[in-house]
């Protein structure tokens, strides 16, 4: 039996990131080890920018290497399952007042909702 098809379209991406302030930032620590950690989110103009603190892990590792994924989700029921992926590389925006924020570039977008499944 083939796979189901529930991944979303562009605009229920959008729809869906829109009303989401907080994404998990998963980068590489310095052993080469995934790292993951909480990060203030937004989706604008399908761009999507994550805010850390300066000197922080994740800060950290950004700057030794850029590539990032940012990982958002909603779980109301098993029915309900939604998630979108952003992977990409993460370009600094701006720094200044305890807050560092990167956009993430070339994204790829992965996205999944278990709505859409038949029963």
């Amino acid at each position: 039996m083939p796979r189901q098809q529930i991944d979303m379209t562009p605009d229920e991406v959008d729809a869906f990131l829109a009303g989401k302030h907080v994404a998990i930032v998963g980068t590489i620590a310095t052993d080469g080890a995934p790292d993951g950690d909480p990060a203030a989110f937004s989706w604008v103009a399908r761009q999507a920018l994550f805010v850390v603190a300066p000197g922080g892990p994740t800060h950290r590792n950004l700057l030794r290497d850029p590539r990032v994924v940012c990982s958002v989700e909603e779980f109301p029921s098993y029915a309900g399952i939604k998630g979108v992926t952003v992977h990409g590389t993460a370009a600094l925006v701006s720094e200044g007042g305890g807050r560092a924020t990167f956009r993430v570039d070339g994204a790829r977008i992965e996205s999944f909702d278990f709505a859409k499944m038949r029963r």
